[in-house]
């Protein structure tokens, strides 16, 4: 009897350890999550060029056509722009080609920078 019990108790011990073995070396998944790696640009501008189009070169790459905001309008109305963080050359001119402000900037992650047109 005694060697009935060793030898069910090592059955046991046995099992409950291959299965500790197995289930705790499974695999893993993981997750990647937080914020997106992304800047965002604004235009405002004097009453000269508020409701008019203005283009927006990026890095000489892009140009995008929006309309220029009061400033006091630019977290409600304006278009934001999304660009990459880091540094830009911006250049913004008119319909008629003018150039109207031209700026090498910098943008952190997930912050907005608002260009005033005087």
């Amino acid at each position: 009897m005694n060697q009935l019990f060793k030898r069910g108790t090592a059955l046991i011990l046995a099992t409950f350890a291959f299965l500790v073995i197995s289930v705790s070396c499974g695999t893993t998944a993981s997750m990647s999550g937080g914020l997106s790696d992304e800047s965002y640009l604004v235009v405002a501008a004097s009453p000269l060029y508020q409701g008019k189009k203005v283009f927006v070169s990026i890095d000489d790459e892009s140009t995008i056509g929006i309309v220029a905001v009061r400033p006091d309008q630019v977290t409600r109305h304006a278009k934001r722009i999304t660009i990459t963080p880091g540094k830009h050359i911006i250049l913004v001119h008119d319909a008629a080609g003018r150039k109207i402000f031209q700026q090498e900037i910098f943008v952190s992650t997930r912050s907005t920078k608002t260009i005033t047109l005087r």
